[in-house]
């Protein structure tokens, strides 16, 4: 029979600042830098009007979530919520469709990365996305695998 290991949970060391900062880090993506162009140009001048209320369209979720959180403090985001107030085949589709709107917003800002590079220099913009894919890619798994040996889960 092998010998398993005992896992250690990881400690909760993020403060408020780290929360704001990765926060306003993934709302502030291709969402920021890419969509007012594209807005802009559909809406004229009633861009502004727009945003306003998609700003207050939003307002409901933000709050229900951070309700959600305060109340169940626990990893797992639309999962857990999911799974515990409506069973776990709902909690697996929400968590599904949390990962699939994840995984469109990465390739967006992606390609937005290499929109704004193609505009300097002349070069096509889906391979420079897919290196910027692979690069992030390898950046993650060096970054994980460093944190593994810092943290003793190796």
């Amino acid at each position: 029979m092998p010998i398993l290991k005992k896992h250690k949970r990881l400690d909760k060391e993020l403060n408020l600042f780290d929360v704001y900062a990765i926060s306003t880090g993934a709302m502030f993506s291709s969402g920021f830098f890419l969509l007012p162009g594209i807005a802009s140009a559909e809406a004229g001048p009633a861009v502004v009007l727009a945003y306003l209320i998609g700003g207050v369209m939003v307002l409901p979720a933000m709050f229900s979530a951070s309700e959600l959180s305060t109340a169940m403090p626990r990893a797992g985001g639309p999962y857990y919520f999911l799974d515990r107030s409506l069973g776990p085949m709902v909690g697996t589709v929400g968590g599904l469709g949390t990962w699939l709107a994840l995984i469109f917003k990465s390739a967006f800002a992606l390609i937005g990365m290499g929109a704004y590079l193609a505009i300097f220099l002349n070069v096509p913009i889906k391979p420079i996305a897919i290196g910027f894919t692979v690069f992030l890619r390898c950046s993650m798994f060096s970054g994980l695998k460093k944190l593994q040996t810092y943290k003793g889960f190796l």
